[in-house]
């Protein structure tokens, strides 16, 4: 099994503390490497809208931001766009992006 993060708790490289993650099957805690905020950047490229069907949301948490490459690692502009739930579900399942960085 994958372990992903560090197992000594340091600083993100913006200077904030990084927050647990868990505990491996060794039972060292294991910690994230970026801090909330960092992990989250890509969220202020959220539009108002669904880039693909146009459904307009009531709510912010009706959309989600999608990674069109299916690489959750790659938060360029370019490579973000805002889907609603339903859209982010099929098109997760039709490019096989869910079984992406698994073993």
């Amino acid at each position: 099994m994958a372990i992903y993060g560090k197992t000594v708790r340091g600083l993100c490289h913006c200077g904030k503390r990084v927050r647990a993650r868990g505990r491996a099957t060794t039972g060292e805690q294991i910690y994230d490497t970026k801090c909330w905020s960092c992990r989250c950047e890509y969220r202020r490229y959220k539009k108002d809208r669904c880039e693909f069907c146009g459904f307009i949301a009531v709510h912010p948490v009706q959309l989600d931001v999608d990674h069109i490459d299916g690489n959750r690692t790659n938060n360029k502009e370019d490579n973000l766009q805002t889907l609603c739930a339903n859209c982010h579900r099929l098109k997760t399942q039709v490019n096989n992006d869910h079984l992406r960085g698994r073993a």
